[in-house]
């Protein structure tokens, strides 16, 4: 999955609208928009504030489950 597209699913998850993203962010609704319509992902800079309005960890949004699940396997190894 896309980091667009687990921003988007998390909003879902939130009950979340672009809007409300937009004012804790301060991200253009636009650029938001933009996100899903044209499926690109944000920018880096973009990304701890972003996870922080959606109260979700930088990992989480970048990582797979499978990516997880290796990185937690070789932490313990």
């Amino acid at each position: 999955m896309n980091i667009y597209e687990k921003i988007f699913a998390r909003l879902e998850e939130l009950h979340m609208s672009q809007i409300e993203l937009s004012r804790r962010t301060g991200i253009a609704t636009s650029t938001i928009s933009d996100w899903r319509k044209k499926e690109i992902n944000p920018q880096a800079d973009k990304l701890v504030i972003i996870c922080k309005a959606l109260d979700m960890s930088l990992v989480n949004l970048l990582c797979d489950e499978e990516d997880k699940k290796n990185t937690f396997l070789q932490q313990i190894m």
